[in-house]
């Protein structure tokens, strides 16, 4: 299944029968089976869509994102077919999230997040073996630091505290504060990321490659999207990330598993082609790392005995998430093996 990335201003997206037809302002036509589309991503402004092509992909399934130029995700179509089957996920959910659970369920969601943090070290430590410098040396020590951080989550008690009687959420940002900090140092100060980057930056980031990490987070963002909504949930009720009128909460949440292993070692291994500075990102990087994430999420991967892709495995894990929540079983986050 094929997610599609239109770019180019004055672009015009029609159907005619089962295919999907894309106009470029040359007249220039692409042709795409509406069966092999999972998704449609709208970069710019000034792209026209027919209503019988948004008619067709809410029939079918088929989501339509709206990304904007600092790439983020603003709006997305979706199939209100599709909501019909959801009322005791969300119903489960809104008790879930408001309940001592809500500590057991972030606590693993950011366990995951730190334990992909450490593989990602160590999948680039493994290349640097046998080298005179000290980068692997750098690297794994950081991963075990986060490996030891990883096992303080652990502490978090079911009643909402930890050991100590602190409050859940406290300390659960603020192991995941200390361990992305030992994470993005570790990686800067093994030459993996450029002398511009001096640190983490969001929402509006012009630094090269945290203007990269930007626009790929929005890519991933389109998939979990998919697979949330797939297994019902109420997307803008989070567990952990704070509610806000127009913010995903539940998407950011379980995002975090993904981010290490899908955006960052992905921004990283393209860190020649990113470059060093602070410029906005052309669209031909925009589509060699929006290509990337695309091809990253059909890799296929272990989980649980079996070899499936990587869109698959969210899509399991969405599904196992709302198992957890209306009480059929725990919650256990993914693991990328290095």
């Amino acid at each position: 299944m094929r997610y599609l990335t239109v770019q180019d201003f004055g672009t015009w997206l029609g159907v005619e029968g089962a295919r999907l037809i894309v106009r470029d302002r040359e007249g220039r036509i692409l042709e795409e089976s509406l069966s092999r589309l999972r998704a449609i991503r709208i970069e710019k402004r000034g792209v026209s869509l027919s209503s019988d092509l948004v008619l067709e992909c809410a029939a079918r399934g088929i989501r339509i994102f709206f990304i904007d130029w600092r790439g983020h995700s603003v709006s997305t179509v979706i199939n209100p077919k599709n909501q019909h089957a959801v009322v005791k996920v969300r119903e489960a959910q809104f008790m879930c999230f408001h309940s001592p659970m809500a500590a057991e369920l972030s606590a693993e969601i950011i366990r995951a997040k730190v334990r992909n943090e450490r593989a990602v070290l160590l999948y680039f430590a493994k290349g640097m073996r046998g080298r005179s410098d000290d980068r692997n040396e750098i690297l794994s020590a950081a991963a075990g630091e986060l490996k030891d951080n990883a096992e303080r989550i652990a502490d978090i008690a079911p009643d909402g505290t930890d050991s100590e009687g602190d409050s859940w959420r406290g300390r659960i940002m603020g192991i995941e504060g200390i361990s992305a900090s030992i994470y993005w140092n570790a990686l800067a100060e093994a030459g993996l990321l450029p002398e511009s980057f001096t640190k983490r930056e969001g929402r509006g980031a012009t630094e090269r490659t945290n203007a990269s990490l930007n626009y790929g987070y929005a890519i991933l963002q389109s998939y979990v999207w998919a697979a949330l909504d797939n297994a019902g949930f109420e997307l803008y009720e989070g567990v952990l990330h704070t509610d806000k009128p127009g913010k995903p909460s539940l998407v950011l949440d379980f995002m975090e598993e993904y981010r290490a292993w899908v955006v960052d070692r992905i921004i990283i291994k393209l860190r020649g082609v990113i470059g060093t500075g602070y410029a906005v990102l052309d669209p031909r990087l925009r589509r060699r790392i929006a290509s990337e994430i695309d091809s990253a999420m059909q890799t296929v991967i272990k989980k649980g005995g079996s070899r499936v892709k990587l869109e698959n495995a969210m899509q399991r894990q969405a599904y196992r998430l709302s198992g957890a929540v209306v009480g059929e079983k725990k919650y256990k986050g993914i693991s990328f093996s290095w």
